[in-house]
């Protein structure tokens, strides 16, 4: 795994620029040289959908349902609020939330939102573009909310670290509460081999796993979400999978031993539709022009249950929000 190497684009060191259109770069996957850590076993790759895994994912046939505001994209992301009633059809309502005076200067990305009933915390990304590899500076930080608009900043959860910290997943049951293990603690996934825990959702402790499991980021850490098999967690993760450039996989852990991955999938549960032109970096209006230099590319970004399903949302090309549906279990 290389997933911690950047060059001094910002880019990943398995992110290689595969072609260029009218000068701009189009970023590729270069599959025999970073695979992911997936099996290429066609016995084990053909195996049946396990009982634990989540899947089929339905992709929403009117996707995308959003995009983002066309006066305000660059590479130093900040966060907004959308609401829907339907889980489609949204409105922007609020942001950037968090890019204002002293903090203008980081890029704020890679969500994990969660509700503790009278008070919403909010993990993600701190990034210091000058100084993306010094955790003093860089790594993941909490916000706390009453209402998802206004935000208490408590700064980066762990500045004394001695690597980054980041791409954080509490995890939380369907309706995003959320879940302790069976010690009684809760749980974050963090990238590259680590895990924290915590009793109160604010102060967390870093530690290594001492064990691997094939996925290049964290995305989402699901429990409680079937009833016949109460102690699983199901550890969405994207990143290079398999040949795709970014797909979305699942990792088999539990809440008696969180830190020890069980089983994965060999194949990816969601990949990106090349004949769709908002999931190969393009405009989804024609003539399709491009907009992102991100093919083959599919970010998870939440999920919730709504009406029976889980609604698992996800960017397209780095650019639309689409939505793909579970039946619940």
């Amino acid at each position: 795994m290389d997933n911690g190497s950047f060059h001094a684009d910002g880019f990943f060191a398995w992110q290689q620029v595969i072609s260029g259109d009218k000068g701009q770069p189009r970023y590729g996957y270069d599959e025999q040289k970073y695979w992911g850590g997936f099996s290429r076993d066609p016995v084990r790759r053909s195996r049946p959908f396990p009982p634990w895994a989540l899947g089929p994912v339905e992709k929403y046939p009117g996707n995308p349902v959003f995009a983002p505001d066309p006066d305000g994209i660059d590479y130093h992301c900040d966060i907004g609020v959308a609401v829907s009633a339907d889980g489609v059809q949204f409105e922007r309502v609020a942001g950037p939330l968090f890019r204002h005076g002293d903090d203008f200067i980081y890029s704020f990305e890679d969500v994990c939102v969660v509700d503790a009933g009278d008070t919403y915390y909010i993990y993600l990304n701190r990034w210091d573009w000058a100084r993306r590899d010094d955790p003093r500076h860089s790594g993941i930080i909490l916000c706390q909310s009453e209402d998802l608009i206004h935000w208490r900043n408590h700064g980066l959860l762990f500045p004394d670290a001695t690597r980054i910290h980041r791409n954080p997943c509490v995890l939380q049951d369907a309706d995003n509460r959320p879940v302790k293990d069976a010690k009684g603690r809760y749980v974050m996934y963090i990238n590259d081999g680590l895990i924290a825990y915590s009793t109160d959702l604010v102060t967390w402790t870093s530690e290594e796993t001492g064990t691997f499991w094939p996925g290049g980021e964290g995305c989402f850490a699901l429990a409680q979400h079937n009833p016949r098999r109460p102690d699983d967690i199901v550890l969405f993760t994207g990143g290079h999978h398999s040949g795709h450039f970014y797909a979305i996989g699942e990792v088999l852990l539990s809440l008696s031993a969180p830190h020890v991955p069980l089983d994965w999938l060999e194949l990816p549960v969601l990949t990106a539709d090349p004949t769709l032109p908002w999931e190969d970096g393009k405009l989804a209006e024609p003539p399709h022009p491009y907009c992102s230099p991100f093919s083959d590319t599919i970010f998870f970004t939440g999920l919730t249950r709504w009406s029976g399903k889980l609604h698992l949302y996800y960017g397209g090309g780095e650019f639309y929000t689409c939505l793909g549906t579970i039946a619940a279990g």
